[in-house]
């Protein structure tokens, strides 16, 4: 039988505590153990706790309260709130945690894709993600989900209650070195949908800009919607991103970005620009910027080539291209105030990486060569005995 999970956590900013509570609930037998007094890992809670409910499918729902403490549990349990009085009962379904790992959000966040070995017989799925300003509000709504779920639930949820306290919306890109503010960036109205890119312009097969200049993007006029909901919980499964740029003059590039996710990834279907079908080119191929649900993809400089569909196998025009600089891009599971772990463009083997190889092996090479020609030297296999007659070695020895 599946079960529903529910977490509160707090999401940390960085200068804030390195622990936080985490309470569980679920229909399911969750194990009960004695803690100890010092702090828990995240993996610990994953794998002895999380990944212990007897089930193959558990969906994940995160929920954002502002800045959770443990001084904000007893508060409102002081006010005596009926979900946290249910939770002191010991033969309640719910476990709480004092004081667990600050990473304890980034771990069920990225869960779908865990390699944790004690977790390999589940399949997590995260189903959303909201955002609350007060604890209270998060509980009411935890309090009401567990009454409709009850205990004969056909689905596991994984919800987290998180605290969101981004204090300085600077960070909104603190992944990145560069440093914009929040006004920069396009989010969509649930938060999850999130992009940036600093200017747009054209260029040639070699990638000189045209003189046409760069095209910023007006936030205004641009957005991030979704275009297709197909299951029961509001699983957002397509995205689509209108986008306006201008140069500061009449011109406009008008650009449609289609995003689908599916199963672990999510990836770039197309990009028409202009009414015309461009593809994304990475490392000299086209590519589908493949990224963990999660995660945002990220590139210091974009490059789109036009694509001609209407031929057999597609044509590309190298001669019509146009890049994007500092690219991020997260049309999933964002929260509005940074973007996910980076998925970076640059392909594993840069040419850095190539040229250390290369002059790493060309002096292997040599000193290999040096200990061949050392092993092969022979010694003399006869010697002279001065007590014996002279050694007479002929010509042909």
């Amino acid at each position: 039988m599946l079960s529903l999970l529910f977490i509160i956590i707090p999401l940390l900013s960085s200068n804030q505590v390195f622990s936080s509570p985490v309470l569980l609930w679920s229909n399911s037998n969750l194990p009960r153990t004695d803690l100890p007094l010092s702090k828990l890992s995240s993996i610990y809670v994953m794998s002895n706790y999380v990944c212990k409910i007897d089930t193959q499918n558990v969906q994940v729902r995160l929920f954002a309260v502002n800045g959770l403490t443990n001084e904000d549990i007893q508060r409102v349990l002081k006010d005596e709130h009926q979900l946290l009085l249910d939770a002191n009962n010991e033969k309640s379904q719910y476990r709480y945690f004092p004081n667990v790992a600050d990473d304890i959000y980034t771990a069920f966040s990225l869960i779908p894709g865990s390699n944790n070995m004690q977790c390999s017989h589940i399949r997590f799925e995260i189903t959303s993600s909201n955002k609350y300003n007060k604890l209270e509000d998060a509980l009411n709504e935890m309090q009401s989900t567990v009454g409709t779920i009850g205990t004969n639930a056909e689905t596991v949820i994984v919800m987290a209650l998180v605290g969101d306290s981004v204090v300085d919306q600077s960070v909104v890109r603190r992944r990145r070195a560069i440093e914009v503010t929040e006004n920069d960036v396009l989010v969509s109205e649930d938060q999850s949908c999130m992009f940036y890119a600093d200017k747009l312009y054209w260029g040639d097969v070699n990638g000189q800009q045209y003189s046409t200049g760069n095209f910023t993007l007006d936030l205004h006029n641009s957005s991030c919607t979704p275009s297709q909901i197909v299951t029961p919980s509001g699983n957002i499964t397509s995205v689509v991103l209108n986008l306006y740029w201008n140069n500061g003059t009449s011109d406009i590039v008008s650009m449609t970005l289609m995003a689908n996710i599916t199963g672990r990834y999510w990836y770039l279907e197309k990009a028409i620009v202009n009414g015309s079908e461009y593809r994304y080119f990475a490392y000299g191929m086209h590519s589908l910027m493949d990224t963990p649900p999660t995660y945002s993809y990220v590139c210091k400089t974009a490059v789109f080539v036009k694509y001609n569909s209407s031929v057999k196998y597609g044509t590309y025009d190298f001669k019509d291209k146009f890049f994007l600089t500092n690219l991020q891009f997260q049309p999933f599971f964002g929260n509005g105030s940074y973007f996910g772990p980076p998925n970076y463009c640059t392909s594993f083997f840069t040419s850095g990486i190539w040229m250390g190889i290369t002059s790493s092996l060309l002096c292997l090479g040599i000193l290999l060569f040096g200990v061949y020609r050392m092993m092969s030297i022979k010694s003399n296999d006869r010697f002279d005995d001065p007590k014996g007659k002279p050694l007479i070695i002929k010509a042909q020895e």
